[in-house]
């Protein structure tokens, strides 16, 4: 067994399930996987420190010092996971079966974790670490619920109290091998409507909370759709308005005096969030608009240097590909908006497949994971 397998056989059978919602599992948080990959960084010779966002729940920072620390780069895999309720699998087994590993995060993101870590050993035992290049490990917890841990990394002025800013930032997330530097934004809304309860068998006392609530459902399919259908992307496709919750009423014989629905916004490089909900706002006046998230989308330049010294590590792992192959988006979004929030240039990258995360067989193929390590490797080298 390659040590990037056994390494990922170990992280999936530590549980690091995020605790918002149904976890399916009382075993939550981020502390004990923190602790092991703290403990694995310390045998590099990494400095570690946690960042503790939440009580038992931090993010687990290390740094693999160069001679002139004149560059550092950013690598950010979540180490939290999503629920396991109904899987078909053991979730936390990290069962080897048909060249595939299996288990909670074996895809999202333990796979990318794991491909890391490695790399990382490999250049430390053969004395191949950059000699300006400082790399930065950060575990970070509570991507799961809205990027927490990331969040509250660069809101802390973490990097700025040590006098840097990363280069250069790679979140790890399954991309099967491709470099994600566009994605989209999400934006989470919660609309209300407020009416006046009375008995259901006099409908003209009351003001029904729900039926005002119709033009806004209406407004948020229909016409929002068509105000953006102007804009196209060339990796993204257009924008996306979706309802995907509702909320109203308390008993069929009374006339319902609220009435919430939450919305899912995915958003083009091209608008702005502010611009959405002022639209909203002006438009269905009758509904209080609140934010639940608000994140923005990825738009790094694709002649980013680092991001054309990973294309050629890729490009020699794959001599038969076009490059343009290597760079893609994605529509949905991850650590790495945030990092570019901060100032670091930042893309999505690792093993694995975003049509596994999440799933209730999650899977990484061994073949994409064991390759992940040696493009990881070459990278790292290549960095002066």
């Amino acid at each position: 067994m390659s040590a990037v397998v056994e390494l990922l056989q170990e992280l999936i059978r530590i549980p690091s399930v995020n605790p918002q919602g149904d976890p399916g599992t009382p075993h939550v948080g981020e502390g004990e996987i923190a602790r092991f990959v703290g403990d694995y960084l310390v045998k590099l010779g990494m400095s570690v420190e946690m960042q503790f966002v939440e009580k038992d729940r931090p993010t687990v920072i290390g740094r693999l010092k160069s001679k002139s620390s004149k560059r550092h780069i950013l690598l950010g895999p979540h180490t939290d996971t999503v629920s396991v309720a109904g899987m078909t699998v053991e979730p936390f087994g990290g069962v080897v079966k048909d060249g595939r590993v299996l288990g909670r995060g074996a895809s999202d993101t333990k796979g990318s974790m794991s491909a890391m870590l490695v790399a990382l050993k490999e250049i430390v035992d053969q004395k191949k670490c950059p000699p300006n290049t400082d790399i930065w490990f950060a575990g970070l917890m509570g991507e799961e619920s809205g990027n927490d841990g990331i969040e509250y990394l660069m809101k802390s002025d973490y990097f700025k109290t040590k006098g840097i800013l990363p280069n250069f930032g790679i979140a790890g997330e399954p991309t099967e091998l491709r470099i994600v530097h566009r994605h989209k934004g999400a934006l989470w809304l919660r609309l209300r409507t407020r009416g006046r309860a009375c008995h259901a068998s006099r409908p003209d006392l009351g003001d029904n909370a729900i039926v005002k609530m119709r033009k806004a459902i209406d407004f948020i399919t229909t016409d929002m759709p068509k105000a953006y259908s102007h804009l196209e992307d060339s990796l993204l496709g257009k924008a996306t308005f979706n309802v995907t919750g509702i909320k109203g009423g308390s008993k069929v014989n009374i006339i319902p005096d609220l009435c919430e629905i939450e919305m899912d916004h995915r958003s083009l490089p091209q608008e702005t969030h502010k611009e959405v909900i002022e639209r909203l706002k002006k438009s269905l006046p009758e509904c209080e608009v609140e934010i639940i998230s608000d994140r923005p989308g990825l738009n790094t330049p694709a002649d980013d240097p680092y991001i054309q010294k990973l294309t050629d590590v890729l490009s020699r792992h794959s001599p038969k590909a076009d490059r343009k192959s290597f760079l893609t988006g994605a529509p949905w979004f991850a650590d790495c908006s945030l990092m570019s929030g901060g100032g670091v240039p930042a893309i999505a990258f690792g093993p694995g497949s975003i049509s596994q995360a999440h799933t209730k067989d999650e899977f990484i193929e061994i073949s994409e994971l064991e390759k992940c390590v040696d493009v990881f490797r070459d990278f790292f080298v290549a960095l002066d």
